[in-house]
């Protein structure tokens, strides 16, 4: 309810008589210029109105109030614009009421708002209402970027704009025999000195005899979804499926999450997109939250311990989007290697951990997002984070992959012999170390790979390797590779 008060104070007849006047159901941003001017005897004015526009056009009102000694009452506050928001009225300077910067408007709706199916032939009526700012204020009606006239012939009728007691304007847009030309957003754009501001709503239109999307059941890595039925032309929504896991998160009183399918006018389906659901592997979804997470030099050695322990269990990953995830993370690890001691080993395990994923899931990680080739880049680059004038040699192991690394002058460097092997005891399962289970219940520093530069042969290579006194070195591979100038 707005109501607008005033007090009249006539000291010579010593006689207060109060004028009161209830604007219920009535909007008023503005005062008209001089709407005081024959209430001589006015000494206190009090207006109160949630939709206030404190702008060039109540300038005179400050001024009027000064020369006639007419109090305005603390509790007239401003509603627009927004950097005013909440003031008094009586406090502000003349300069801060100013005619510029974006359209606010107090009230913009448009009847109907929703997007309306109808059939082709049907009778659609349209009606925008705004705020009338000033005499500058005009209300269009456009679609598909063309502004929108009456075409009698095409059955569009744009009525002439309506002021509604000086507060509210009006247009409306009646659609008499819809045509499927009209498919698309139209948009009511209203616009004064100020600047634009425009709401739109889509029609779709459909022909008495429109084709049908067939129902279809749809399984990704977000769930088992099945579509039903659908007309063409409309997108259809389906409800994210919830998890045990991620349960509390959709009873957060949070608006429900929702995937989407367009059905085009062909009959056929189209864009999907289920990005707002969450992963049905609870796998993933532990991975995506690391991903989100922020690290910081306080944080970046538990997260990658963390990480690190939650990787042994990679031969049990199936999606493509946790090597993927993975990969990010990694890159987010990476600029702390030379910061913080043991990144560098993290990194390499963590790496060596993704070796255990099934190679068909690699490889679909490998074409979406180039996640092995970027894994395998993080490797590398461990290095030239670490040497340095005092670091001219870095070795790190793991039990799938070998990093050995040396500062070496190009003008000392006539050549170099590299060899990656392995050693498990003589009376050993070899099959220990394709299980990363295993693995863990047996881990014997001796199971992992090593690699080895030296300008020496092969076989200075292996000798150099150091070996338990009770185990026998059985190297289960051997590569060697040899550079040279």
């Amino acid at each position: 309810m707005a109501t607008l008060r005033f007090i009249v104070l006539d000291l010579k007849k010593t006689v207060v008589a109060h004028i009161n006047r209830n604007l219920s159901g009535n909007i008023f941003s503005s005062l008209m210029n001089g709407l005081f001017s024959e209430l001589l005897a006015l000494k206190a004015l009090h207006f109160n109105t949630d939709s206030l526009i404190c702008d060039c056009n109540l300038k005179w009102v400050l001024q009027w109030a000064r020369n006639a000694s007419v109090r305005i009452a603390e509790e007239t506050v401003c509603a627009y614009p927004r950097a005013l928001q909440g003031l008094s009225f009586r406090n502000l300077k003349e300069n801060q009421l100013i005619c510029a910067g974006p359209l606010e408007l107090p009230l913009f709706e448009l009847i109907p708002s929703q997007r309306q199916v109808v059939f082709h032939g049907d009778r659609l009526p349209f009606q925008c209402t705004a705020t009338y700012i000033d005499n500058t204020t005009q209300v269009h009606w456009y679609h598909a970027g063309r502004l929108i006239e009456t075409d009698e012939e095409s059955g569009v009728f744009v009525e002439d704009s309506i002021i509604h007691d000086c507060c509210l304007i009006t247009r409306e847009l009646i659609l008499s025999s819809i045509d499927i030309d009209a498919t698309g957003d139209w948009e009511c754009l209203v616009n004064n000195s100020y600047g634009n501001s425009t709401k739109q709503v889509e029609i779709v239109v459909l022909e008495m005899a429109a084709p049908y999307c067939p129902a279809e059941r749809v399984i990704n890595n977000k769930g088992d979804f099945r579509w039903p039925k659908t007309l063409a032309g409309i997108t259809a929504y389906h409800p994210c499926l919830q998890y045990s896991f991620n349960s509390i998160a959709f009873h957060n009183g949070a608006e429900e999450s929702k995937a989407w399918r367009k059905c085009n006018r062909t009959g056929r389906w189209d864009e999907e997109n289920y990005s707002e659901c969450p992963y049905s592997q609870e796998v993933t979804q532990v991975l995506h939250a690391f991903s989100q997470m922020h690290i910081n030099l306080t944080t970046v050695l538990e997260f990658s311990r963390q990480l690190t322990a939650y990787t042994r269990g990679a031969s049990h990953f199936v999606d493509k989007m946790d090597v993927i995830y993975l990969a990010y993370i990694m890159e987010k690890l990476i600029v702390f290697v030379d910061e913080v001691e043991d990144i560098g080993d993290a990194l390499i395990e963590i790496a060596s951990n993704i070796m255990l994923v099934d190679d068909h899931v690699l490889w679909m990680a490998q074409k979406e997002d180039k996640a092995c080739t970027r894994i395998v880049r993080c490797v590398e680059h461990i290095a030239s984070q670490i040497l340095t004038s005092n670091i001219q040699a870095i070795s790190k192991v793991s039990q799938n992959i070998a990093l050995e690394a040396f500062m070496i002058k190009p003008s000392s460097f006539t050549g170099m012999t590299c060899t990656a092997f392995q050693k498990i005891s003589a009376n050993s399962d070899k099959s220990v170390m394709r299980d990363s289970g295993s693995w863990e219940a047996n881990n014997h520093p001796d199971h992992n790979l090593n690699f080895k530069c030296n300008t020496g042969n092969l076989i200075g290579s292996l000798m150099s390797s150091s070996t338990r006194d009770n185990v026998t070195a059985n190297p289960t591979f051997i590569e060697t590779q040899t550079f040279g100038t």
